[in-house]
């Protein structure tokens, strides 16, 4: 009768013929076999994540601060609006400084944006 040989550690499985084709590492289904567990992330893969994820809520941040900025340049600001970009500018400068937090990239404090959204 045939089966699957499913690692222990959850990362895939293999086709065989009975219970003996099973390795050291390897537990015997005869089922269809469960899904491959996903490997962690490497330190690196989580750096390029965080700042990818990063970059994207930088996007967000330029384009929120762009017409209060415009208001700003063209003095059409109202006093909200400056307090609003000085907001989004502290959030800016909090986004390109995770990468100075203790436990980075494993661990990242976001920061709130001025709407007082958490991100991610």
């Amino acid at each position: 009768m045939s089966g699957y040989a499913v690692r222990n550690d959850g990362q895939g499985w293999r086709a065989v013929d009975g219970k003996d084709d099973v390795g050291v590492d390897e537990w015997y289904c005869l089922d269809n076999p469960p899904d491959p567990v996903s490997l962690p992330l490497t330190f690196k893969e989580l750096e390029m994540k965080a700042k990818d994820d990063r970059d994207k809520l930088l996007a967000i941040a330029a384009n929120r601060m762009g017409p209060l900025q415009d208001a700003v340049d063209t003095d059409n600001a109202t006093v909200d609006e400056l307090e609003y970009l000085k907001l989004w500018k502290q959030y800016r400068i909090a986004l390109n400084r995770i990468d100075k937090q203790d436990g980075f990239p494993q661990v990242i404090d976001w920061p709130v944006t001025p709407d007082g959204i958490p991100n991610l």
